[in-house]
């Protein structure tokens, strides 16, 4: 319910795909920003990783144990400032794309946009912190945290290509068990304890992460390691990117996706369980997405503000709860819904599906996302699918020379819809006569045919 604490595994997960859909509709230069303080604020832990084991000489030469344990204590610190900033990390990415991916909330092309471009701008924002901050700033000139530096790469860069690789794999299953745990809290101190468990559990035990293994080898290069530049890509950075894309698709695909998904859904379904509706109670574009599942109440407020609108949709509500009528989601109308004139016309949208704020009108995979639709409303929402307004979208019909013909929706559109669409008050006789908007201080209850739903 809406307010708890704490979420079930489903609605996390439905908090995953709807969070992927959310990047995969984020602005070029939010990508591009979010993605370079991902960086910056990820390479936290990498920083405190060499500043603690540099300073203690003693305790990492005869107890490494110690000094691991202590890394993965701190190690957590970055990826907390990443969740609560709602930043691009490129590991967290691989999650929540992988998902959506298979939930058809978003295509192929978003996610390999996203991967490519969290990756390449995290990696921008370790260069600009490891030379600001760490280099020029004078901090890390301590000759034990240099030479411990230095040390680590070599050793690192040294490691066997595949023993790497499937340290990276074990490395991004405990990352993206990380974030999919926080999903599960909503208190600062619980996401940050539930982070904190899985980080230290890979950090001790030895695996790696292909944007933390960018920051400590970008310091060892500056301090002059004996390892070459290509070396350490190669070696390193190549084998522990590939492995936590493994890691995190398959984590993403076989707990997230199938098993609180899509078995949680297909056993729903068995059993003939009641359709509750899904909400996104964080609804913010730059944050990950919180859902939960509760009935919608017929008394709640439309955020549009029409009274037109709410009487539409409430009166739908009640249709749902005759005997008739089975019950489904009633949509609540949002800014970007009101633009929508196709959203308009309906009184009952695909179930599960939830507002989700900042959006342009849904789609054809945002429709279905969320599940249990109907197979014959596919051919109802191939028309919306032009209303897409995805980067990989966009940069298809940019590379074909296909032009958006998306129509703009004007507010006089909008009224004249709203009073073709609405009859007055009457419970004899149906007149077909337009409605003229009434006061906002006068309640206004249109009736609605029950044919229309």
């Amino acid at each position: 319910m809406a307010g708890d604490d704490y979420y079930t595994t489903y609605e996390a997960a439905l908090a995953v795909v709807a969070t992927g859909m959310k990047k995969a509709r984020l602005p070029y230069n939010i990508l591009v920003l979010n993605s370079i303080l991902g960086g910056m604020f990820f390479s936290t832990g990498g920083m405190l990783q060499i500043m603690i084991e540099g300073n203690l000489p003693g305790i990492n030469a005869n107890n490494p144990g110690i000094a691991r344990m202590l890394n993965g204590l701190f190690y957590p610190i970055g990826l907390f400032f990443v969740v609560q900033m709602g930043v691009d990390l490129f590991n967290s990415n691989i999650l929540f794309f992988t998902v959506a991916s298979c939930r058809k909330a978003v295509t192929i092309i978003d996610l390999i946009i996203a991967w490519i471009t969290s990756y390449w701008l995290n990696l921008v924002g370790n260069i600009f912190v490891c030379y600001i901050f760490v280099h020029f700033s004078g901090s890390f000139d301590d000759p034990r945290v240099v030479e411990f530096s230095r040390q680590i790469v070599d050793q690192r860069a040294n490691t066997p290509f595949h023993q790497t690789l499937i340290r990276g794999i074990a490395g991004n299953f405990y990352v993206c068990l990380g974030i999919y745990l926080q999903l599960l809290a909503r208190p600062v101190h619980v996401k940050l304890l539930m982070l904190a468990l899985p980080l230290f559990t890979f950090v001790s035990l030895g695996f790696v992460h292909s944007i933390a293994e960018i920051t400590v080898g970008i310091i060892g290069l500056i301090n002059g390691c004996n390892t070459s530049v290509g070396k350490v890509a190669y070696n390193l950075f190549l084998p522990a990117s590939i492995g936590n894309m493994i890691g995190g698709s398959v984590f993403g695909v076989v707990v997230v996706w199938y098993l609180h998904l899509y078995s949680v859904e297909l056993d729903a379904k068995r059993l003939k369980l009641p359709r509750l509706g899904a909400k996104d109670v964080q609804p913010n574009i730059l944050m990950d997405s919180r859902i939960v599942r509760e009935e919608m109440p017929a008394t709640a407020a439309d955020p549009t503000g029409d009274e037109r609108v709410d009487a539409l949709y409430h009166q739908a509500e009640k249709l749902s709860k005759n005997e008739d009528h089975p019950p489904e989601l009633a949509r609540k109308a949002t800014g970007a819904s009101r633009r929508s004139m196709a959203s308009l016309r309906r009184t009952k949208s695909p179930r599960n599906v939830f507002p989700v704020a900042g959006m342009a009108p849904a789609d054809e995979r945002e429709l279905r996302f969320a599940g249990n639709e109907d197979d014959d409303d596919d051919n109802d929402n191939d028309a919306d699918s032009a209303d897409a307004d995805l980067f990989g979208e966009r940069i298809r019909r940019y590379v074909t020379g296909i032009r958006n013909k998306r129509k703009s929706i004007t507010h006089q559109d909008i009224e004249s819809h709203l009073n073709q669409s609405f009859q007055p008050p009457s419970s004899t006789v149906r007149s077909d006569s337009p409605v003229v908007k009434p006061d906002r201080d006068v309640p206004y209850e249109p009736s609605i045919d029950s044919s229309s739903s």
